[in-house]
């Protein structure tokens, strides 16, 4: 008997097990929506699923057949009718254009992520109108997004990342005025972000990251004022950022970064009174970073790097002792590192170079115990290092190139155990190289090129097993270079 004829059969047997019209109507409901889900199953590629081996009508019989398909896996009922399917990470091979969009009346619930589930998403997903969560994200599903979705009025959170879905996002989105999650990240979605969506008025997440979208950021973003998640990078977004997403006292992150985004920050950026990071990296941004971003009491994360600021950084920056990350790498900002920088002792990596600071070293910087990364090249610095820099006792990198540095190199640079990049080259320092940093065990990466360094070469440096790349030529050094520090597979003596 073939598969269809079965369901059939199944069909007749449930509508007529008692005479009492609501039972008849109960198994009415299950037998559509067991034969619905069937028909879906039949053009799995994958027929033998084990995951869904409870998924058949072979062991019917009039007492429980009423419960099908509310006992199969990943289903869940209520009142006789499935109100959940929860199939994530269940190996499933096909499309959606047999789904039983219109035999599942009750569905709030449908997971069907991280499976291999290719082709479009058919427009009946609007028929689903009592949907609340639906996600069907890390699959293979392409085209554009049906504007039928945006018909789903009682959605809370919509997961559709990490697909090959293409087309603008629907502006019937903007109906979803219930919905607290939106995951649309990791796609090929192109064109502008929908004014629309400043309608989506319950929204905290709002991922829409690593697409083709193009155009402004929407001032009616200003609108979401539950929103506490804003992750826009990675895309082609070429505008000023709306000085309305001040009033987003909610937020907690905002990613824009590497984008086509121009102009200056936002003074109102300053009244985000819960952020804890900011991320605007490779932009177009100018201008001076304001003074206002020192207001921001609870920021962890300050990412700036590559663009086209100038000026001071703000001189409040770590006032309440939060900051763990700033880069500001490869800018224009002039000036001395702001004593507030100095006394941030929360700092966890710090990103300086390449742009025009200036002012004496051995003065900006303190004692920071959590610090792990910090690279000062390519600025004006002068003056000498400190030799505080060796009660940094987790650092991994310490990296000083490309300054006006002067004096020696301090012996308790060479306590740092932890230590695998040390870059002090292309400046004026003088004296030897200390023996401590011979025996810097976890090393990698070594330049003190370009100086004046003189005296002979720590023979322990021939001992640095783990070292990958040193430079120490343009010096004055004498005596004979360490043994074996000419098997490194790239230096420079």
């Amino acid at each position: 008997m073939g598969s269809f004829e079965f369901i059939s059969i199944f069909i007749m047997v449930l509508l007529f097990p008692s005479s009492h019209p609501k039972a008849k109507g109960v198994a009415s409901d299950s037998a559509s929506e067991a034969a619905g889900l069937l028909k879906w199953k039949a053009i799995f590629q994958n027929q033998n699923n084990s995951l869904l081996a409870s998924w058949n009508l072979h062991s019917i019989n009039c007492k429980n057949s009423s419960n099908l398909p509310c006992t199969w896996a990943g289903i869940s009922c209520i009142n006789g009718s499935v109100s959940k399917l929860n199939l994530s990470e269940y190996s499933i091979k096909g499309s959606l254009y047999d789904f039983p969009f219109s035999t599942l009346p009750n569905l709030e619930y449908l997971d069907l992520s991280l499976n291999q589930i290719f082709g479009s998403i058919p427009r009946e997903i609007g028929n689903l109108s009592k949907l609340i969560y639906l996600d069907f994200s890390v699959n293979e599903l392409s085209e554009e997004i049906p504007p039928g979705i945006g018909t789903l009025h009682n959605l809370i959170k919509l997961f559709l990342e990490d697909n090959n879905l293409t087309g603008p996002i629907p502006s019937t989105f903007g109906n979803l005025t219930k919905l607290v999650k939106l995951y649309r990240f990791q796609n090929h979605l192109y064109g502008p972000i929908p004014p629309a969506m400043g309608y989506l008025i319950s929204l905290q997440f709002l991922m829409l990251y690593q697409n083709n979208l193009t155009g402004a950021i929407p001032n009616s973003l200003g609108n979401l004022t539950n929103l506490t998640h804003l992750y826009l990078y990675e895309n082609q977004l070429s505008s000023p950022i709306p000085k309305d997403l001040g009033g987003l006292k909610f937020l907690t992150e905002m990613e824009i970064g590497q984008n086509q985004l121009n102009g200056s920050i936002p003074v109102s950026i300053g009244n985000l009174s819960n952020l804890n990071e900011l991320h605007l990296r490779e932009n177009q941004f100018s201008g001076t970073i304001p003074e206002e971003l020192g207001n921001l009491k609870k920021l962890v994360v300050l990412d700036l790097d590559q663009n086209r600021f100038s000026g001071p950084l703000p001189d409040l920056l770590c006032q309440n002792g939060t900051l763990q990350i700033i880069t500001v790498s490869e800018n224009m900002l002039t000036g001395p590192i702001p004593r507030c920088l100095k006394n941030c002792s929360s700092l966890i990596r710090a990103r300086f170079n390449g742009n025009h600071f200036y002012g004496n070293l051995s003065e900006m910087f303190g004692i920071y115990p959590f610090l792990d990364f910090i690279d000062l090249r390519d600025n004006e610095f002068y003056g000498e290092l400190s030799s505080n820099w060796g009660k940094c006792k987790i650092l991994t990198a310490l990296m000083v190139g490309k300054n006006n540095i002067t004096g020696g190199i301090p012996p308790e640079i060479g306590t740092l155990t932890k230590l695998q990049a040390l870059d002090l080259s292309s400046n004026y320092l003088s004296g030897e190289i200390p023996r401590g940093v011979g025996k810097l065990a976890s090393m990698l990466n070594l330049y003190l090129h370009d100086n004046q360094l003189t005296g002979s070469m720590p023979q322990e440096l021939g001992m640095l097993t783990k070292l990958l790349y040193v430079d120490l030529s343009t010096n004055s050094f004498n005596g004979p270079i360490p043994e074996h520090l000419g098997d490194l597979r790239r230096d420079t003596i």
